[in-house]
């Protein structure tokens, strides 16, 4: 077994207590609650690396971290990790004499993390976040005041199994690579094995099942994988192979790794490695953090570039539909046709054109007038909603194209836009905000013995639309103020509605929760100070 003289060093002192456990604890459960709040529902490149992070950090935090600040008298949490068929659940059962988790060929045959504990430690983790995640096993032959965990298989082929190896790993006070001479050079344990130690997480490995012609070629082989990756000072455990279908293996086997970790417990050396593992995890932890809060700001960035563009694509369709209303551009077509026909000889508004009145002119037949120009206005009202209605779809079109031309995935967004969205709701509004308005104008205008109020009204809506005789017929009447009222104030609705598309792109991206970078960043910078302490502490 390679020495772990890191073990040794005198500065390791009982886990935190007195005011810097309690600040520190205060501390973690700050951070616990403004991770729970950070989130990363946007689907950036990278989005998901981050929502690992944020949830290896919780774990860490609610399930090693805290609750040895909270406790003296936890057990160490000892994780027994590898890839599948290394032998966990059988060195486990191995250390108690019996099956305690399920040992088989069939793979993978641990898919619920089994928590080997004596009553008193099950005790102690009675409502911890362990009890959650694994299936606690009370036996007398566990090792007190150790908590040994069997994981799921780091390579498994289930998804479920893996995340919660990963979570096994952010929990452990003492992570325990197992792995055997067919396995041992296994990229995806060795990576996990780096990472752990790049954490700064205590590590051992246990060599399981080793021929003893292979021993020594095996052993040496293994130190120089180890002294590559900085682990020189790694404890290492060598299991000899005792045969096929071993679900228990001899007391001699298992000796050395057993006085090891009796060790721990007995000479309380748990209890430092409680606080190195927690000291080395907190650089980290404080980086960690750092670095959520980047993402959030990414997020954010992104989330306002989106809003941007939905601002940007509204703009042509804007632009031209305002300007077809200031220019008096839906007059053309059925408008004027259904004028002419009105204002020709022997129509009902001739009188009105020429400000001549026949025999027939009479204010009786003002009513037959005001009808007149009501149907013209008609026709004039649905042409300005057709180009109401096509502006919308091409603001629609536009933003949509923008949106999924974006490095965001905005699939989802897009739905939400979509279930939301109501263009002939947001078009019928505005024109019939546009109508009251024209009936009012019609009421104010001056009087005139051609028409009356809705008469006026229509006629005043049917010059903002750009009929020339209607426009001239207004001037006759004293009623140009209000055909520029009228013209504007379609033009108010009429960006009242593409707004309401922008605004609706807008909710959707305010939906979309981050949480606060800025008060990641302060929990980072907190932890920084924590670290001066302990590092004072220590000297």
């Amino acid at each position: 077994m390679a020495r772990d003289d890191s073990f040794g060093e005198a500065r390791l002192r009982a886990p935190y207590s007195g005011s810097q456990g309690s600040q520190l604890a205060s501390l973690v459960r700050r951070t616990i609650e403004v991770l729970e709040e950070t989130t990363f529902e946007l689907n950036l490149p990278g989005a998901q690396e981050l929502r690992a992070r944020r949830k290896a950090l919780l774990t860490q935090l609610r399930t090693r971290i805290l609750p040895h600040l909270e406790s003296s008298d936890l057990p160490a949490v000892v994780v027994l990790a590898g890839s599948t068929g290394a032998g966990k659940s059988t060195v486990m059962n191995s250390l108690v004499g019996k099956e305690v988790s399920e040992s088989s060929i069939i793979r993978p045959t641990t898919r619920t993390p089994v928590v080997l504990v004596d009553d008193a430690d099950a005790d102690m983790l009675t409502g911890h976040a362990l009890s959650s995640i694994g299936r606690m096993v009370r036996d007398e032959g566990a090792i007190s005041g150790i908590a040994l965990v069997d994981a799921p298989d780091l390579d498994s082929v289930e998804t479920d199994n893996r995340d919660i190896s990963n979570q096994l790993l952010d929990a452990a006070d003492l992570w325990i690579f197992v792995t055997t001479s067919q396995r041992y050079g296994d990229a995806v344990a060795w990576d996990t094995l780096r990472e752990a130690h790049d954490r700064g997480l205590t590590c051992a490995v246990v060599l399981n099942r080793i021929p003893d012609s292979k021993r020594g070629a095996i052993s040496r082989d293994l130190q120089k994988r180890l002294i590559n990756l900085g682990m020189e000072n790694t404890p290492l455990f060598v299991i000899r192979d005792e045969g096929p279908g071993t679900q228990i293996l001899s007391h001699e086997s298992m000796a050395e790794f057993e006085r090891w970790l009796k060790m721990i417990a007995d000479t309380r050396m748990g209890d430092r490695l409680v606080r190195r593992t927690t000291q080395a995890v907190l650089p980290k932890l404080r980086e960690d953090l750092a670095l959520l809060a980047d993402g959030i700001e990414a997020q954010s960035h992104a989330l306002i570039d989106l809003k941007d563009k939905a601002i940007e694509g509204a703009q042509p369709p804007r632009e031209k539909l305002i300007g077809n209303i200031l220019s008096g551009r839906f007059g053309a077509g059925s408008p004027t046709t259904v004028w002419l026909s009105m204002a020709s000889g022997g129509g009902p508004l001739e009188a009105l054109v020429s400000g001549k009145k026949s025999l027939l002119f009479n204010r009786r037949r003002r009513s037959e007038r005001d009808a007149a120009a009501t149907t013209i206005f008609d026709a004039v009202f649905t042409s300005a909603r057709v180009a109401l209605t096509q502006a919308g779809l091409a603001a629609l079109g536009n933003i949509t194209t923008a949106w999924k031309d974006d490095v965001v995935d905005v699939q989802d967004l897009l739905a939400r836009a979509s279930e939301m969205m109501d263009i002939d709701g947001a078009v019928a509004a505005a024109m019939d905000a546009w109508k009251i308005d024209v009936g009012r104008l019609g009421k104010e205008g001056k009087s005139n013995e051609f028409l009356g109020d809705a008469g006026n009204a229509a006629l005043i809506g049917v010059a903002a639309a750009g009929i020339t005789g209607a426009l001239k017929a207004c001037q006759k009447l004293g009623l140009e103020p209000q055909v520029r009222q009228a013209r504007q104030m379609l033009v108010e609705h009429a960006n009242d509605m593409l707004d309401s598309i922008v605004a609706l792109f807008a909710k959707v991206a305010d939906s979309v929760r981050i949480g606060e970078p800025g008060i990641l960043r302060l929990r980072s910078s907190e932890f920084a100070e924590q670290m001066r302490y302990i590092s004072a502490e220590g000297q």
